[in-house]
């Protein structure tokens, strides 16, 4: 399984990465303006904590979005905070802190120019050296507060008509929902899951490749784009010849990620209703999927361009979902992994070639597995397996079957 190492800091913004700002391991917030960072400190009834000094922080982006969520041990429970960005305002960093423990707390911050919930206490700060510019906040047991901090005027900042943490979480995951998805409750299908999240929420807010340090990466960067809801003629002129230029000197490229790229091109001139070009592109991709077999040529020697956020998600559909050089769709073309066999899990909206997107479900029944499948936007000529080698569907829009995992 191919996978990228998460980043020290976690990137927040808005979409089109206009407004962006990181959130380091233990919850300090840099801005991207060139603004000073926001850094938090706690104080329970023992003492004052710093995060960035805690061994008890943990953090975790919920559900994969830009939504960071940093927990603080704190004197019978702990310190929360929520942080996302939203648009309002030309871009508000937006921070939440919930104090859940039986004992009132104070959270000091770093930066007297944010918007607070409620009036900062005027007492001096004791016990802890903090920059001139903090200010602290106290917050009951069981309570929170919010806080934002603006680029420009923040006067109009209202909080209490900025969306909350829960409703950034809801909105990010629909905004990923007409791209592929992977529904699992827990195991290695849930890494996946959020993987496929956590690439796509990156290309939004911005992370997007150079066509000139990594062309084949900018392909899937694009095609990522558009299956998220750029419009497709935005994308066209640029992305076709970059395409070109790879499958002309597709030795130079891993053969999964040049599948990736043909079926999202084929997706991308099927939107533009260029359906002469997506069979051009199909039986390009057919001549050199049979050279590259005829050549045995090995996918190790593939991986020297720096992972691109496209990359990313085509490591994990290519296990997924592929289509072959004869314009044949695989489901799962290197058949069920060890680690995953017993998980039973969903995915949805994967490209199958021409503008066709598959979605599948596994159900296991014993050491076999039950597969509910269904096409969408047109039906493959053929539809194969990796996991039974004898189970093929032709010209069907959906159906079951049980396979029998010949892979064990």
């Amino acid at each position: 399984m191919t996978t990228l190492s998460p980043t020290s800091h976690r990137l927040i913004g808005i979409r089109g990465g206009t407004f962006t700002a990181s959130v380091s391991p233990w919850g300090d917030i840099t801005p991207h303006d060139g603004s000073p960072v926001l850094a938090w400190h706690i104080a329970d009834e023992d003492r004052w904590h710093s995060p960035e000094k805690e061994a008890s922080v943990r953090q975790v982006r919920i559900d994969g979005v830009p939504v960071v969520e940093t927990r603080l041990r704190v004197h019978g429970g702990d310190a929360i905070q929520r942080v996302y960005a939203v648009a309002a305002h030309g871009g508000v960093v937006v921070i939440e802190i919930e104090n859940d423990s039986p004992s009132p707390i104070a959270v000091a911050l770093t930066r007297n120019d944010v918007v607070t919930s409620r009036v900062p206490t005027q007492q001096p700060i004791m016990g802890i050296e903090l920059p001139a510019s903090s200010i602290v906040l106290p917050i009951g047991h069981r309570s929170s507060v919010r806080v934002a901090l603006a680029t420009g005027d923040a006067r109009n900042i209202q909080l209490n008509t900025l969306p909350s943490a829960d409703q950034l979480v809801s909105g990010w995951m629909q905004s990923l929902e007409s791209a592929s998805r992977v529904q699992a409750a827990d195991g290695p299908l849930r890494d996946l899951s959020l993987a496929l999240v956590d690439a796509r929420c990156a290309l939004l807010l911005g992370e997007v490749c150079d066509p000139l340090d990594d062309a084949l990466g900018t392909v899937l960067d694009g095609i990522e784009l558009v299956r998220l809801g750029d419009k497709a003629e935005l994308w066209l002129e640029e992305l076709v010849p970059l395409a070109e230029a790879c499958l002309q000197n597709h030795a130079q490229h891993d053969l999964g990620e040049l599948a990736q790229m043909v079926a999202g091109v084929q997706l991308l001139l099927h939107r533009c209703k260029e359906e002469r070009a997506v069979r051009d592109v199909a039986a390009s991709w057919q001549r050199i999927a049979e050279s590259r077999k005829e050549s045995n040529a090995t996918q190790d020697a593939f991986h020297s361009v720096g992972m691109s956020h496209g990359r990313r998600i085509a490591a994990v559909e290519q296990q997924l979902c592929t289509v072959n050089g004869r314009g044949e769709t695989v489901l799962l073309p290197h058949g069920i992994p060890q680690l995953w066999r017993g998980f039973n899990w969903e995915s949805f909206g994967f490209m199958a070639g021409s503008g066709v997107s598959a979605s599948f479900a596994l159900r296991w029944h014993g050491e076999n597995v039950a597969a509910l499948w269904e096409f969408t936007g047109g039906v493959p000529a053929v539809a194969r397996s990796g996991v039974d080698a004898t189970w093929s569907t032709t010209k069907a829009s959906s159906g079951e079957a049980l396979w029998q995992v010949q892979n064990a």
